[in-house]
């Protein structure tokens, strides 16, 4: 009995043929949907070329962009520089003074200790050079402490000057007088005088 069992499918006599073959078909239109691309779409619009007057206005509008840059940022690098000239200055003012008095006092202080100490000779001796270079040789009568007489004598030379001993006159200053000039120099006395001639010009001297 078991020798005429077989399967089911086997024993239909049938032809095989593919799904596609076995479904009929139906003419349809075609179908379009939003999401389907378009020729007109898909195709590249063609771009004119530029002409030459196009080109030359790019040009002058790049040229023009390019000089404004430039301009704005030379204005803001002038202003960094007028600041920082500003802070400098400043700074400057605040060292300068303090250290132009110290200076000051200092040189001062080394002139006057050698107007105490230098020989009369060595003090009448710049009057007498700068008094013979104006006077051009023209006689002329120096009056000077009596201590002094022998220095200044000595410091004149062969000038035309007469020298004269006058008590009244502090020790190493002196008076020549000639016919259109006159020289007259007290060392002690043009002390603030030399003192405030140096602070000035250590303030107004470029840094």
């Amino acid at each position: 009995m078991t020798k005429d069992v077989r399967p089911f499918l086997a024993s239909v006599a049938s032809e095989t043929k593919p799904l596609g073959a076995a479904l009929p078909r139906i003419a349809t239109p075609e179908v379009t949907s939003p999401w389907t691309p378009r020729a007109a779409e898909l195709a590249t619009p063609a771009i004119p070329a530029p002409t030459a007057d196009e080109i030359a206005a790019i040009y002058d509008e790049a040229r023009a962009r390019g000089r404004a840059d430039g301009l704005a940022e030379t204005c803001a690098l002038r202003d960094q520089l007028a600041t920082a000239i500003a802070a400098l200055a400043t700074a400057r003012a605040e060292i300068v003074a303090p250290a132009a008095e110290l200076v000051t006092e200092l040189a001062s202080c080394v002139i006057e200790a050698w107007i105490a100490n230098a020989a009369p000779g060595e003090l009448f001796a710049p009057l007498v050079r700068s008094w013979a270079e104006r006077a051009a040789g023209q006689p002329a009568t120096a009056k000077v402490h009596p201590d002094g007489v022998a220095a200044l004598t000595e410091a004149i030379g062969d000038a035309a000057i007469t020298v004269v001993a006058d008590p009244a006159l502090a020790k190493g200053a002196v008076e020549i007088r000639g016919v259109t000039l006159e020289l007259c120099h007290d060392w002690q006395a043009r002390l603030p005088d030399l003192r405030t001639a140096i602070a000035g010009a250590l303030i107004g001297a470029p840094s």
